[in-house]
């Protein structure tokens, strides 16, 4: 398994608001009261407030690919396919892009991307393909020929924003 590219930073603050209680006297004093009240004392947070949690993301992709030659692939039944099982580890819900590369001997890979919406524990397993001309099959396994029979296929998952609330 791989773990997400995360160029996204996740700044997240959590912000105490105490206000600072004076206590007032039916004395009147003659001098004047030069203390200042202690920020520590009034700041205090009861025990059952809840605290804030800063959002973590993270997550997990695999993937597969392979294409199918149908019955007339000069004809242009030839499909590139796969596909990428993507989690959310974080504990936010992320939009992630998905993008998914078969290798063209000579020419610019073939791509698809996908862009996803996961709830933080969420799991998807999401599908690509991509119409094959009668050379693009060709170049794809005279690239497959030339490096060993690898599938060259290559894929990733980019966190780009978040949504909801950390827990």
């Amino acid at each position: 398994m791989r773990k997400f590219i995360a160029p996204v930073l996740i700044a997240a603050g959590a912000a105490l608001v105490a206000g600072c209680q004076s206590s007032s006297s039916s004395t009147v004093a003659v001098q004047a009261d030069t203390t200042r009240p202690s920020m520590a004392a009034s700041a205090s947070v009861p025990a059952d407030t809840p605290q804030a949690v800063t959002p973590s993301t993270s997550g997990t992709y695999e993937g597969a690919c392979a294409y199918t030659l149908g019955d007339n692939p000069a004809g242009g039944t030839a499909v590139a396919t796969g596909d990428i099982d993507v989690t959310n580890t974080g504990n936010i819900g992320e939009v992630i892009k998905l993008k998914i590369s078969w290798p063209q001997q000579g020419f610019s890979p073939l791509t698809r991307t996908s862009t996803v919406r996961l709830a933080k524990g969420q799991e998807q397993d999401v599908q690509f393909n991509h119409p094959l001309t009668s050379d693009q099959l060709d170049n794809l396994q005279n690239w497959q020929t030339s490096h060993g029979f690898k599938s060259g296929c290559t894929y990733n998952g980019t966190i780009v924003s978040t949504f909801g609330t950390a827990s």
